[in-house]
């Protein structure tokens, strides 16, 4: 895990030296470890290194292949590289250190840009070619490691972190109108689009290569999900396959020579990767959060449960609603985005506990998107999610509102009568799925969205994030509707938890790792009809059917588990109340032309919609931090 920068200047000038250390070290949370840098007239790549495998100086970065001729700078692993590594030196090519990231030279030697069929892991990594003048740059099929560029007629920028590239200067720090548009409607920027106009970000499964003498970035898919149904799988063949697959690649996931251990909420996904990481490391630590404010959302009973079963070291940290608010500017800054809910503070006060033990961790992302987990597959698929015991979270599936009539109904009705009121209301009328699909997610229209400044709607130019987000429910292999679900939530909703995950984590150097997303796991499913992954309507069904081997009954065969979730209380506090009427009604966000100013004073004096209020406070303190850079809110905390 690590950060990386290359730049290339088409007009042949020379890279300024001292620029691309300032570019380049503005990551050093990425790298504390040691620090890289590789020029060549108008060609620098530069590394900030956090060492996990080879730890010693031969693991440095950049990277040269025997001749000199290559150089590499990658972020990430390469978890099947002991595997490659023989067969390379069958090859004849020779190694000089034990890096993972060494592997990727030689097989570039051998494959050119198909080298990437080959690796297993989570990477975005950038490669010189000194004798074609090529720069090549790629990113992990499921998008877990970020890649941006920035392009213009002078020059290419390629970097694991926007706030590397706006370091230089000619880089304009113009908000894209269309990016927040999107993260009102669906919670992220979409598409190829960040929240800066002049910066792109190289999409999971996407390679680029730089022709200089054009002045351009060619960017394009290497890899998808395709769907070809097995029709002839047994269970007994399916629950074997699946458990070599998910115990392999948890396996390869605990090489390492730094310390590890893994997050456990107390769910599914996570207690099924601590239990097989138990076969493989020995005195394994495991780290929860406690929110001891609100004992609803208190999950740590299942946590402890697993961790006792399978003989692992329990560790938990209980933060508050003060330390969400002195955070919340710390975190807009590492991930360079604003948060659509509170749940990337959940992600950082569990990195921040498991850094203090080890420098790796192992996590059970994936397995709700993988294995059909959200009550909104299930809706747009079967028109029910009768398999599901609901909960009064608001930031998934379903768009609950928790202004107060929703809470009067909560307490009236219960979760379970909020859920039928719900369904009923969607399937009142018959839509087309991917109506559906909008409507379970997504929120108002930025024409119909009383949050925006009628200048800001304006700039707009009729712009709709609707045809972006269902792009990927018409670009699938297959009719079948569970599976569109599945791919949508695989392109659409994990990147945006990847991108949490990723910068949580490294914003206090930990190296976060997920298993259950091993491409090879992915394909597998792809194989496997949607009517049995969902036996019985059963959410989960094949990972339920694993974790029966493996994990205490109270926890696999439990249909309550929340997201990683954030007291609402901690929103309705007097700490963040305070940060509310401080960013929200200073001059300048008054005056920013992004939101209407009665909106800003209506919701700054009452907490009448959560989840809106939220929205506000991030977006105006990602505007405060990049756009006015106003050092109030970009101050260090101690940690």
């Amino acid at each position: 895990m690590c950060g990386i920068l290359a730049v290339l200047n088409f007009d042949n000038e020379i890279v300024d030296k001292e620029l691309i250390i300032r570019m380049r070290d503005t990551m050093y949370h990425r790298g504390p470890d040691d620090a890289g840098l590789y020029i060549q007239e108008s060609v620098a790549l530069a590394h900030r290194r956090l060492a996990i495998i080879d730890l010693s100086e031969t693991g440095h970065q950049p990277m040269a292949n025997e001749d000199g001729s290559l150089f590499v700078a990658c972020n990430g692993e390469i978890y099947n590289y002991v595997e490659l590594k023989e067969d390379l030196k069958k090859r004849g090519h020779r190694f000089s250190s034990t890096s993972d990231s060494e592997v990727i030279l030689h097989q570039y030697e051998e494959d050119g840009k198909q080298c990437l069929n080959k690796f297993n892991g989570m990477f975005s990594f950038v490669l010189w070619d000194n004798k074609e003048k090529r720069l090549f740059a790629a990113r992990d099929r499921l998008g877990i490691k970020p890649l941006y560029y920035y392009v213009d007629n002078k020059k290419v920028i390629f970097s694991s972190e926007i706030k590397a590239i706006l370091e230089n200067p000619y880089v304009l720090r113009k908000p894209d109108y269309q990016a927040i548009a999107d993260f009102f409607f669906a919670g992220r920027a979409l598409g190829n689009k960040t929240m800066f106009q002049e910066i792109k970000e190289v999409e999971p499964g996407y390679m680029a290569e730089v022709d200089k003498a054009k002045m351009r970035v060619r960017v394009e898919k290497y890899w998808d999900v395709l769907y070809n149904y097995n029709y002839s799988w047994t269970d007994e063949d399916l629950k074997e396959q699946l458990f070599s697959l998910l115990d392999d690649s948890v396996k390869i996931n605990c090489r390492s020579d730094a310390p590890l251990g893994c997050h456990l909420s107390g769910g599914l996904d996570s207690s099924t990767v601590v239990a097989f990481a138990a076969r493989y490391r020995e005195s394994l630590k495991t780290f929860s959060i406690k929110f001891s404010e609100d004992p609803y959302i208190d999950e740590t009973k299942y946590a402890k449960a697993v961790a006792n079963h399978v003989g692992a070291h329990y560790i938990e940290s209980s933060p508050t609603a003060l330390d969400m608010v002195q955070v919340l500017p710390f975190l807009i800054w590492h991930m360079d985005i604003p948060l659509a809910t509170s749940g990337g503070f959940a992600y950082f006060t569990v990195s921040n506990l498991a850094k203090k033990y080890v420098k790796v961790s192992l996590t059970g992302h994936g397995g709700d998107e993988l294995f059909a987990g959200y009550p909104a597959q299930y809706l747009a698929s079967y028109k029910n999610a009768d398999g599901f015991e609901l909960h009064r979270d608001p930031d998934r599936d379903v768009k609950f509102s928790l202004g107060k009539a929703f809470i009067r109904s909560l307490v009236r009705k219960g979760p379970r009568g909020i859920y039928e009121s719900i369904r009923n209301r969607l399937f009142k009328e018959e839509k087309s799925f991917e109506d559906l699909w909008v409507q379970l997610h997504c929120g108002t229209e930025p024409k119909h969205n009383p949050v925006f400044h009628q200048d800001f709607v304006a700039a707009l130019q009729r712009y709709s994030p609707k045809d972006d987000y269902i792009k990927p429910l018409i670009e699938i292999s297959t009719d079948q509707v569970l599976d569109k679900c599945l791919y949508h939530d695989l392109r659409v909703y994990l990147p945006g938890l990847l991108h949490w995950e990723d910068r949580a984590s490294m914003s206090v150097s930990l190296e976060s790792r997920v298993p259950l997303l091993d491409h090879r796991i992915v394909e597998f499913l792809a194989t496997i009809p949607p009517e049995k992954k969902v036996d019985g309507m059963e959410s989960k069904h094949l990972l339920r059917e694993i974790g029966s081997s493996l994990l205490p009954e109270e926890v696999w065969k439990r249909r309550d588990k929340r997201p990683f979730p954030v007291p609402g209380k901690f929103s309705l506090s007097k700490e963040m109340n305070e940060m509310t009427q401080n960013i929200l009604l200073s001059p300048e966000s008054l005056k920013r032309g992004i939101f209407d100013p009665r909106v800003l004073k209506d919701h700054s004096n009452n907490n009448s919609n959560i989840s809106s209020l939220w929205q506000l406070i991030n977006v105006e303190l990602w505007f405060k931090i990049f756009i006015d850079k106003n050092p109030q809110y970009t101050h260090k905390i101690d940690l």
